[in-house]
């Protein structure tokens, strides 16, 4: 007798119960049925988790280096229009961050590449509960773009001595508080964001930074010479690898490369990578990035 044909002789026998007002014997038993009901939804659920789980066995590592093709841009100064005082060094604004390109590599600083969706998850990038200090000096954010997991605590910090006002501005996840100087106010992250969501200080309007909230582990933010490493990456399926950065000219960021290089590693339109590694694979990309991927 399968699941719902048991659930079907036990509700009709709760109803001939019900209906007669002659007891001939035990009635069903409300407590009984919801036991019966509650262990059919969760073998039908598991079902549905084992049809969707994954196939692959092991764990492989992609790592590699974005590298701009193209002679390197110069970055102008943020437009400082007030507190001066704090807000340039030696009386010099800093340099914006859209699009920093090492002079000596070549490499790409601040591209976000991570795993869209996990079917399995190593130990080693499970959430990881630690606070995450996110300053802001001389008015801008110390981390221009950052990763860090759901459920994972925000140590945001003004390390200067005049007001910020830090507003996380995402789809799932928002903050919007004056830090006054020298405080610090914690900020729970509560869900994943498919793209980094911005993040801005009202008071000081040139201040920009980045912030992705993942639900693993499975995320790098590359380095100054274009630098990245995702470690134990689920082997043997298609894996569904997001590029972004917050000057591409894709949608929602998206970094779009067209080179045969890029189309070897399955590069979408969307600004992602589709490979499958296999167990205990160490692939090893770069990526050359025209300079038409780019905005400005």
């Amino acid at each position: 007798m399968n699941h719902r044909t048991l659930t079907t002789v036990l509700l009709l026998t709760l109803v001939a119960g019900c209906n007669r007002q002659t007891d001939f014997g035990p009635r069903a038993n409300l407590a009984t049925i919801e036991t019966y009901r509650e262990a059919i939804t969760t073998a039908g659920e598991g079902g549905e988790e084992t049809a969707a789980a994954s196939t692959g066995t092991g764990w492989a590592t992609l790592r590699g280096r974005f590298v701009f093709d193209g002679t390197a841009p110069t970055m102008a100064l943020y437009n400082v229009t007030k507190d001066q005082a704090t807000c340039t060094i030696g009386g010099k604004a800093p340099l914006q961050e859209t699009l920093l390109v090492d002079s000596g590599t070549g490499g790409i600083k601040n591209v976000a590449v991570y795993l869209r969706d996990a079917s399995r998850i190593h130990d080693s990038a499970k959430a990881n509960a630690e606070n995450f200090l996110y300053d802001q000096k001389e008015c801008i954010f110390l981390t221009h773009v950052c990763a860090v997991h759901v459920g994972q605590t925000l140590d945001i910090k003004n390390s200067d001595n005049v007001g910020h006002n830090t507003n996380i501005a995402g789809k799932k996840n928002t903050f919007n508080q004056t830090i006054p100087a020298g405080a610090t106010i914690a900020y729970k992250v509560q869900k994943e964001e498919a793209t980094p969501a911005p993040v801005n200080c009202s008071i000081h309007p040139w201040m920009v930074a980045y912030l992705l909230p993942r639900p693993d582990g499975y995320f790098a933010i590359t380095a100054a010479d274009g630098s990245f490493e995702i470690a134990n990456l689920p082997a043997g399926e298609k894996l569904d690898i997001q590029v972004w950065h917050e000057s591409a000219t894709g949608p929602g960021g998206a970094l779009l490369v067209t080179t045969p290089e890029a189309k070897s590693l399955g590069w979408t339109n969307k600004g992602r990578i589709t490979i499958t590694l296999q167990p205990d694979e160490v692939k090893e990309i770069e990526v050359k990035v025209p300079a038409s991927a780019f905005k400005g």
